[in-house]
């Protein structure tokens, strides 16, 4: 985490988009953060997998999770970034697994940018690592 300060804004904080909302956000420096994100998973006549919820942007064929850097002022949530994490990399044989197994599929990121500042565009896969058995 890049810390509580970016740009001259104090109080940043990194949240889960839902929907139009930013949820669960937390201080930026905090020294890790776990963040519950349920999805439905169908799977494609293509045979990949389509995730479904709330949670879930994009088309069918490029679903993505955003996790948003912003402020709270007043209740509100003014955001300055967004990264980016690509579902359509995971193969439907690994998902199908943890829906089997029940175990939930869990990725860390490393939220930092090589100049230490808030992570955003697309997560490159130097930045994410997911747990690929349950």
């Amino acid at each position: 985490m890049p810390g509580p300060t970016f740009q001259g804004q104090d109080g940043v904080r990194l949240g889960v988009q839902r929907g139009s909302e930013v949820v669960e956000d937390v201080p930026g420096d905090a020294s890790e953060v776990v963040f519950d994100v349920p999805l439905r998973v169908e799977r494609t006549t293509a045979g990949s997998p389509n995730f479904l919820g709330p949670y879930a942007h994009g088309t069918v064929s490029e679903r993505f999770l955003y996790l948003c850097w912003g402020v709270r002022a007043n209740g509100s949530w003014i955001g300055f970034r967004r990264a980016k994490v690509q579902l359509k990399e995971l193969p439907w044989e690994v998902v199908a697994a943890h829906v089997a197994s029940g175990d939930p599929l869990e990725a860390t990121v490393r939220m930092t940018d090589p100049k230490g500042e808030p992570l955003c565009a697309t997560v490159k896969p130097s930045h994410i690592a997911w747990e690929t058995s349950p």
